[in-house]
């Protein structure tokens, strides 16, 4: 007998929850309250009378949360091979079952769930030091963004744009490191103690490109204030280049998804009316896409108002885009919606 409608099963209770599938909702919304509790223990942990006083309670609640995690994390593998052929592991040349699972196991999101539970096993076999130990099962805390759109739009505007990003990081070391060199040959003599070495010097360059500027280490001389004062300058234009970047990805990311939206809404109302079968695609597609529903119902509304409009005048009084009415004309033909 196959195993395959049972891993497929576990594969969609894993997964974020879809409409509908009330079961891989509550595990959703146990892990999550698990995830969190495991944050407020970490950080009880640290108050030393709390970790005297719970100190039982507090490692019986983490053996019980090792211990989900752990299932969690060897479900994940195995069903693993029941993800959608458009996953990354589930494309050739891994078309073996074990090739998948492996691959998977690299994915981010595998090592996330690896490390949440991995420094509790390690740390039978090694003397690990306790302040480590609660800081590494913090990472249980990224799993979060397995549940979050925002977070997964997020990963995936960082992905795509990681070249850009490492571009702009790269010109901000090269600039920190310039600024450092400067400031350590202006200002060695003055401040030896603070300016002594180029990687001393670094601290004041980090504090001053980033603007925070704690004023603890401060140029004296003349030539070293105008330098600060420039490099200062610069480092706000620097400092804003990845976040304009992923502002502007992210917009344009939001603005993909509601364009492949809106296209399949155009497709499927082309006979004129949305069956039962054809908004639950819809349905499916908007929370793959992380739309909310009042936008997927204006994209929806603006399309069925464009193809009811489209049946009884010409295509070119309504943008096929946005749906917006048009002025007739040549001028239509340019619109851009």
């Amino acid at each position: 007998m196959s195993d395959q409608p049972i891993r497929n099963r576990i594969y969609h209770i894993l997964e974020p929850h879809r409409k509908g599938d009330h079961l891989s909702r509550l595990f959703d919304l146990f892990l999550i309250i698990l995830i969190l509790l495991n944050t407020v223990a970490v950080m009880a942990s640290t108050v030393e009378s709390l970790h005297r006083q719970w100190h039982p309670q507090l490692y019986a609640f983490e053996i019980f949360s090792v211990l989900v995690f752990t299932l969690e994390y060897l479900a994940r593998v195995w069903s693993a091979t029941s993800a959608p052929q458009t996953v990354s592991y589930r494309q050739a040349p891994y078309r073996k079952s074990w090739q998948q699972r492996l691959r998977y196991m690299f994915t981010p999101m595998a090592l996330v769930d690896l490390a949440a539970i991995l420094p509790f096993y390690l740390s039978m076999f090694i003397a690990f030091d306790l302040r480590i130990l609660r800081l590494l099962r913090l990472t249980r805390l990224i799993k979060l963004g397995r549940y979050s759109r925002s977070v997964n739009l997020l990963y995936t505007v960082i992905r795509k744009e990681l070249r850009v990003l490492a571009a702009a990081v790269s010109v901000l070391v090269i600039v920190m490191v310039l600024a450092a060199t400067g400031m350590y040959y202006i200002e060695q003599r003055a401040q030896p103690e603070a300016f002594g070495s180029i990687p001393a010097a670094l601290w004041w360059a980090i504090n001053t490109l980033t603007t925070v500027g704690y004023g603890d280490v401060t140029p004296i001389t003349p030539l070293g204030k105008i330098f600060s004062g420039a490099i200062t300058i610069l480092g706000v234009g620097i400092f804003a280049l990845p976040a304009g970047i992923l502002a502007s990805r992210l917009s344009e990311q939001l603005r993909l998804r509601r364009d492949t939206f809106r296209k399949h809404v155009m497709e499927v109302i082309a006979d004129g009316s949305l069956s039962p079968h054809e908004l639950s695609r819809l349905n499916q597609l908007r929370e793959t896409l992380g739309l909310d529903d009042d936008q997927a119902n204006l994209l929806i509304d603006i399309a069925q108002e464009y193809n009811q409009h489209n049946q009884h005048a010409s295509p070119y009084q309504y943008c096929p885009h946005c749906g917006k009415s048009l002025p007739p004309g040549p001028s239509t033909d340019s619109h851009q919606g």
